[in-house]
Parts: C-alpha cells; structure tokens; sequence
C-alpha cells in the first residue's frame, strides 16, 4: 500500500507522532488528519496519552500536543 492508495485529499495534514518522544513503551503511533479537522488530532492524541502513557487528559497537555504537531502538505 502507498499513500495514493489511501485517498488522502490534497493539501495541509498535521501529524501526530509518537515515536517522536522517548517512552518506555517505545510507542510508534502516527496519527493524521487534515488541517481543518486539527481539533479532532489533538482530541485523538490526548486520549491515545491518557490511555497508553497515564497523561492526565487536560487542557494544559492538549495545548501541548498542539504544539507537537507537525504538518504535511500532500
């Protein structure tokens, strides 16, 4: 499979990117969306932190993770 097969829309994605961070989980996920749904990435990231990583799920770590993301032009 490659990235055509997918059938991403052109444009703006931000990337959330596990792996980017060291964690004893060494977690690998990579969480995408397109730049106008950047609010739902940021929900899905702080639940993923939450639940796999014992993040509290606040305010404060979605302002974080926000500034974690990175973007992609496809």
């Amino acid at each position: 499979m490659d990235l055509k097969s997918l059938n991403l829309g052109r444009g703006k994605w931000v990337v959330a990117n596990c792996g980017k961070f060291p964690s004893e989980k060494n977690c690998r996920l990579v969480i995408m969306a397109p730049d106008s749904q950047r609010g739902d990435l940021v929900d899905a990231a702080a639940t993923h932190a939450a639940a796999r990583h014992g993040h509290q799920n606040t305010p404060q770590l979605r302002k974080e993770l926000d500034s974690f993301l990175d973007v992609v032009e496809i």
